[in-house]
């Protein structure tokens, strides 16, 4: 992607950023991150071991080990897991066929992992390895990881993951841009008073991680062997990042929700500070799936880590049809990268089917009653601000094609 286009991307993410953070008439009072934290359960990758014929009884031990994290066993990994013999000819679907033949090396199983289905990404396959303990271990577990659930867990309102391009000049202008915005952001915004977080019906003060405003920066070295999937799943999550040869940050909320990278001359003030004001500011919007970003695959027990909730739960009457919904959603039907995909209409057809389910469901919800003065003023607000940011697009777009 050029550097033109993405400037023009992160200034349309800015934009709905500026949109959500400037309607809090719409929403509870309590912080996005916090919110993220608490309701936001993180969705689940799809990790299938691909082989052919009977596995080894090492293999076995191995899958067995893996499915003991799946998200519907001990619900330590946000995975769900199973296994494909390609010997079985009801299985042998020519896409993963395609990636046996290319990946696998002496009729070795392999370890597939796909992106969630509502992700909105480039393309559903994350990562491809042998199925080792090395390549098991580098998927549910690594330092950085670690270091941001850690970090988000005694109370960070984002964690930022910093990647090097390898330029130490261009590097170490980015971190500082990015540490100095940061620790600025953290001094200058305010969190909502305690009183009016309090009387808000969304605020519960139950719980281990504290509330409070925090920023903090993390580094991922690009030649780390533990991090390369967590690298890969990163960099795949939007068009190009993985040819990108600059300095790439992503700010981290929630369960570790990936909002979006910021790359290179973009590492600063402005789409900094924008990030940090709409991660601080009232939850606008409670639909996860609506807001930006991605989740990654995490290693925690995030219920048993916030123990309680600022958020009261509030009781959901009981859908229909969601059992027939259920049965509809397929599986993703792999495709094998053949180049990023830079059309917003084609990365958008790629939106697995249960994502347009989903949405049926969600319009079915009740609307919240916005009338009275101060939607007026919200509303007018917004206006004026996405008023400024389409002219800003435009000159943008304009010097890019002079």
């Amino acid at each position: 992607m050029s550097p033109h286009r993405r400037t023009v991307s992160r200034l349309l993410a800015v934009a709905i950023l500026t949109l959500l953070a400037v309607q809090p008439v719409l929403a509870c009072q309590v912080p996005v991150f916090r919110y993220a934290l608490e309701r936001w359960v993180s969705d689940n990758y799809e990790v299938i071991i691909l082989h052919k014929g009977t596995l080894s009884a090492a293999d076995k031990e191995r899958m067995h080990g893996l499915m003991a994290m799946d998200a519907a066993a001990e619900h330590l990994a946000n995975i769900r897991v199973e296994h494909i013999d390609l010997a079985d000819e009801v299985k042998d679907d020519p896409e993963f066929g395609k990636l046996w033949d290319r990946h696998s090396k002496n009729n070795q199983p392999l370890l597939v992992v796909l992106y969630p289905r509502v992700a909105n990404v480039p393309e559903p396959l994350a990562w491809v390895a042998p199925f080792t303990d090395a390549s098991v271990k580098m998927l549910v577990d690594s330092p950085v990881r670690r270091q941001v659930a850690q970090r988000i867990l005694a109370g960070d309102s984002a964690v930022w993951v910093f990647i090097p391009s390898g330029d130490k000049t261009a590097d170490a202008k980015a971190l500082k841009t990015l540490k100095d915005e940061l620790a600025k952001n953290q001094n200058d915004l305010k969190l909502p008073e305690q009183d009016i977080l309090e009387s808000d019906e969304f605020f519960q003060p139950e719980t281990k991680v504290k509330l409070r405003l925090g920023f903090s920066v993390v580094t991922l070295d690009r030649n780390d062997p533990a991090e390369s999937f967590f690298l890969r799943s990163l960099l795949l999550g939007e068009p190009d990042l993985a040819d990108e040869k600059q300095p790439i940050a992503f700010p981290i909320i929630g369960r570790g929700r990936a909002l979006y990278a910021v790359v290179g001359k973009g590492i600063n003030p402005f789409f900094i500070g924008d990030t940090s004001k709409f991660i601080v500011g009232p939850c606008s919007c409670q639909v996860k799936n609506q807001n930006p970003g991605f989740d990654l695959l995490m290693s925690v027990k995030w219920d048993e880590a916030i123990t309680g909730s600022a958020i009261p739960q509030v009781k959901v009457p009981q859908l229909t049809g969601m059992a027939s919904l259920e049965g509809a959603v397929k599986p993703l039907a792999v495709s094998t990268p053949s180049g990023k995909l830079t059309d917003a209409a084609e990365t958008e057809s790629g939106a697995s089917a249960s994502t347009s389910q989903i949405r049926s469901v969600l319009a079915e919800a009740p609307v919240v009653d916005v009338s009275g003065s101060s939607f007026g003023r919200n509303y007018a607000l917004m206006v004026m601000v996405g008023l400024v940011l389409l002219v800003a697009v435009t000159m943008v777009v304009r010097r890019g094609s002079a």
